[in-house]
């Protein structure tokens, strides 16, 4: 009975995701409105800066870490207390610098405004490496819960400060009201560290997870030259994106200005393309993130142990959900997306974003999943070659598409797609080698989500009539049974599918 297992704890990861996402999402309309569309680009450009120096710091520590834990939780604990001083370490270090060098940086990014936000955001660099690596330690152990509740507390902290600050400094102008929001992030945490570290001295999770009768064994030099190729080898593939968010983040604000905008409508029309619409499209992404955190683990231990066949049914049971769910989500983001606009943000600035990325959830769930599937088999050369020519071939379309006058969001879209579609296409061609018939009746599948689709638009779109409801109320209700009806057929046929 695997399916109820992998279910279970993909419900709670799924949940934990959503609940995360959703706070964050709210929070993230209430700082637009704070902010406006300059001050979310600013605060874009920001954050680009962190999310690549913590990629740096931390790399593929957590994840190797989770995977190791999984293969033999004492040797998982030993690399635990081996890798976390010099994460910790590493972690203050640049930290320090993230702070000295702040004005260089932001003269970088052509916005001198930048400056206190990325020394508001130095600490976080301090902090987080620790906490990624705790938690991956807890995910090879599979304590989900702790991890959720961990991840629920931090998100809370982190949304409670930032609104708080955001709206407290903003007599002080748009740069100090960007600043004071990043400081969110240390704080939020630091609070969840404090948790996780209460939780793991604890009576409790300590008999849970090292009662062991056998002596520790001193960790062995091909175990830990295993880890760290591991490590650096999820590194070298994670570190992609981060690059590829800073250099749009160099690249957008100022190729819009050659295409004839301001620095300030450049910064807002950045903003708007970073800040609001993939905000909304990597929204259903939330489902695909739990499925692919809950699968790590398990398919690398099936390859691990020659259950190929059980690989191969998890791996292509994954990739039928993410057909399924992004296929849907995309029609939801392409039909609704001035819907979608006006009823977050209270205007349509992001309807052209959204219709032109609605394609993004399914082209980054294959991505993710094939990405794991490939790291289970411990191939991880083809995930990183993947996206890397996607990076280049999206900084490439970047660099010269916005720069034609009426080509913004196309050129914007265009460039971030290129990425999700090459790195996926590459993916999936390398893991039809380890997975015969992978993509069997995918096809199939188009068919029954497109008929889905409009047999529930239909239903929606009859109830609205019949009910003469106002017309976000009918935008709300006609994607929520969308929605519905897309997560109930599915439900439907795993469930069919695990009686078989």
């Amino acid at each position: 009975m695997r399916l109820p297992e992998l279910a279970k704890q993909m419900a709670l990861r799924s949940g934990a995701i959503f609940l995360v996402k959703v706070i964050g999402f709210f929070a993230r309309i209430v700082l637009f409105r704070l902010l406006g569309p300059e001050g979310i680009g600013l605060y874009q450009m920001a954050y680009s800066v962190y999310a690549l120096i913590l990629t740096i710091i931390t790399g593929g520590f957590p994840t190797a870490l989770a995977l190791s834990t999984a293969r033999d939780c004492e040797q998982g604990w030993r690399l635990f207390n081996g890798t976390a001083i010099f994460l910790a370490m590493f972690g203050i270090i640049l930290g320090f610098y993230c702070y000295t060098f702040a004005s260089p940086i932001s003269l970088l990014l052509g916005n001198a405004h930048l400056e206190f936000a990325i020394q508001c955001i130095a600490p976080a660099v301090a902090i987080v490496p620790f906490l990624s690596l705790l938690r991956g330690f807890l995910q090879g152990m599979e304590y989900y819960g702790y991890i959720v509740v961990s991840e629920l507390i931090e998100q809370l902290v982190r949304i409670a400060v930032m609104i708080t600050i955001a709206t407290t400094w903003l007599r002080f102008g748009i740069s100090y009201t960007v600043g004071g929001s990043m400081l969110g992030a240390p704080a939020g945490a630091l609070i969840s560290l404090i948790f996780l570290l209460i939780v793991l001295m604890s009576s409790t999770v300590h008999k849970l997870t090292f009662n062991y009768k056998r002596t520790f064994q001193q960790l062995t030099m091909p175990g830990v030259f295993l880890f760290i190729h591991t490590a650096f080898s999820i590194l070298a593939t994670r570190f992609i994106v981060p690059v590829s968010d800073f250099l749009d983040a160099l690249i957008i604000p100022q190729r819009l200005q050659a295409a004839g905008l301001s620095v300030s409508d450049a910064t807002s029309v950045y903003g708007i393309i970073t800040g609001m619409a993939t905000t909304i499209v990597y929204m259903p992404s939330l489902v695909t993130s739990a499925l692919a955190y809950t699968l790590s683990t398990k398919v690398t231990a099936d390859w691990q142990a020659g259950l190929q066949d059980r690989f191969v049914w998890r791996t292509k049971s994954a990739l039928e959900i993410v057909w399924l769910w992004g296929c849907g989500s995309g029609l939801v983001l392409f039909f609704y997306a001035g819907d979608l606009s006006n009823l977050i943000f209270s205007n349509g600035s992001a309807e052209i974003g959204i219709r032109y990325l609605a394609l993004a959830p399914l082209l980054s769930g294959i991505r993710e999943l094939s990405t794991i599937a490939l790291w289970g088999t411990g191939d991880k050369n083809t995930p990183l070659i993947g996206l890397i020519i996607g990076a280049v071939c999206s900084i490439a379309l970047n660099y010269y598409l916005i720069a034609i006058p009426g080509f913004t969001y196309a050129g914007a879209a265009i460039g971030i797609l290129s990425l999700e579609l090459i790195a996926a296409l590459w993916n999936m061609n390398t893991l039809r080698t380890y997975t015969k018939r992978l993509l069997t009746g995918l096809s199939s599948s188009t068919f029954v989500i497109i008929l889905l689709f409009a047999v529930s638009l239909l239903l929606a779109k009859l109830a609205s009539q019949a009910f003469h409801l106002p017309h976000y109320v009918q935008s709300i209700g006609e994607m929520t049974l969308i929605n519905g009806c897309m997560i109930l057929y599915i439900i439907m046929r795993f469930l069919k599918k695990e009686r078989r």
